[in-house]
C-alpha cells in the first residue's frame, strides 16, 4: 500500500490522526520542509503524538514515513502525462487510433517500471538466479503465461525452471523443496492468498525469494528477499484491461533472463544457438522454416 493510501484510510483514526493526516495530504512535497515539532506546534498536539501516528503508520519514526511518502510523490509525478493508464482510450476512437495509444501506453508502462529498478537489487536476484540450483515461479493465473515465456527461454540457456499451476502447488515444493532453492512470487498487490501461502512457507524455511509486485508496502514484499517493481498505476477494477501489470511482468522477467545471460554471454550463446540448431533443424524443413531473408540464420552464426 503507498503512503498516499494509508493517510487516506480513515478506518481506525482517531480525530487526531486524521488532522494529521491531512495536514500531510495537503503538504505533499512542502513536507520535506516541516519537523515533528513544527507539524505539532501547527496543529496544536504534542510531538509524541505526531510520532505515534507514524508508528502506526508502520514507520520507526516521521523521518521514515516523509522520506518514503517523498520518494512516492516523485514516483507518482512523473510518466503518464500524456496517457491515462486505467482508460487509455475513448469509445469513439477509430481502430488505428486506439493502437496508437495502446503503443503510447506500452512506452509509459516500460517507462515507469524500469525508473524504479534498482541496480544493486537487480543484481542480487540475477546472483541467486545463479547460485539457485531449484527455481519456481508462483504466480495467479493471468500472469503465468508470461511466467511461461520467461521458463522457454531459460531452458533454451540450460536452466530449467518449475511454474507451479496448481493451487497447492508451490505450498508443497516450498515445504519439501532444497534449502537453496529460489521462488519468484508474483502478485500485483502483494495479497494474492495462494500467493502469501507459499511465501509464508518460504520465509518460515528461510528459502531465497523473489517478489514481483506493486510498488510502496504490501506483505508479499515484507516476507521476500528482494523486490522487483511494477508499473503501479492500474486500479484493480476500474480499468479498461490490466495492461501494466502484464507488460511489466514480462520486462522485468526479460531483464532477469538478460542480466543471467550475460554473466556467461559466450558460453550461453554457443549452447543457445548449437542447441536451438538442432531442434529446428534435425531434417530438411522440420523445425520451423522460412525462405524470408530476415528470419534465416548465416551459416556462421549456425556452426
Amino acid at each position: 500500500m503507498l503512503v498516499k493510501e494509508k493517510l487516506q484510510d480513515r478506518e481506525h483514526f482517531s480525530d487526531i490522526d486524521s488532522r494529521i493526516a491531512d495536514y500531510m495530504l495537503e503538504r505533499q512535497e512542502s513536507l520535506k520542509e516541516d519537523s515533528v515539532r513544527q507539524i505539532a506546534k501547527k496543529l496544536y498536539v504534542a510531538p509524541s503524538t505526531v510520532i505515534r501516528f507514524c508508528q502506526k503508520l508502520g514507520y520507526e519514526g516521521f523521518n521514515e514515513l516523509r522520506e518514503e511518502y517523498l520518494r512516492e510523490l516523485l514516483y507518482l509525478s512523473s510518466h503518464f502525462q500524456s496517457v491515462d493508464p486505467n482508460f487509455p482510450f475513448d469509445r469513439q476512437d477509430k481502430d488505428m487510433t486506439v493502437a496508437n495509444k495502446i503503443g503510447a501506453l506500452y512506452e509509459e508502462i516500460l517507462r515507469d517500471c524500469q525508473s524504479l529498478l534498482d541496480g544493486e537489487v537487480l543484481g542480487r536476484v540475477i546472483g541467486m538466479l545463479e547460485t539457485s540450483p531449484n527455481i519456481y515461479i508462483c504466480a495467479s493465473s493471468a500472469q503465468l503465461g508470461v511466467a511461461e515465456v520467461f521458463r522457454d527461454k531459460m531452458m533454451k540457456i540450460g536452466r530449467l525452471i518449475h511454474i507451479c499451476t496448481q493451487p497447492d502447488e508451490g505450498f508443497y515444493h516450498a515445504s519439501y523443496c532444497g534449502g537453496d532453492s529460489l521462488f519468484f512470487l508474483i502478485s500485483y498487490t502483494g495479497e494474492t492468498k495462494k500467493v502469501l501461502k507459499v511465501a509464508r512457507k518460504v520465509k518460515e524455511r528461510r528459502l531465497k525469494s523473489v517478489a514481483v509486485t506493486s510498488y510502496g508496502s504490501n506483505t508479499l514484499s515484507s516476507m521476500c528477499v528482494c523486490s522487483l517493481y511494477v508499473s503501479t498505476r492500474e486500479k484493480l477494477i476500474s480499468n479498461l484491461g490490466s495492461f501494466g501489470i502484464n507488460v511489466s511482468v514480462m520486462y522485468l522477467l526479460d531483464v532477469v533472463y538478460a542480466g543471467y545471460f550475460n554473466r556467461h554471454y559466450d558460453r550461453h550463446l554457443t549452447d543457445k544457438i548449437r542447441y536451438s540448431g538442432e531442434s529446428e533443424h534435425t531434417g530438411e524443413r522440420e523445425g520451423r522454416y522460412s525462405d524470408n531473408p530476415i528470419l534465416k540464420d548465416s551459416p556462421v552464426l549456425r556452426r
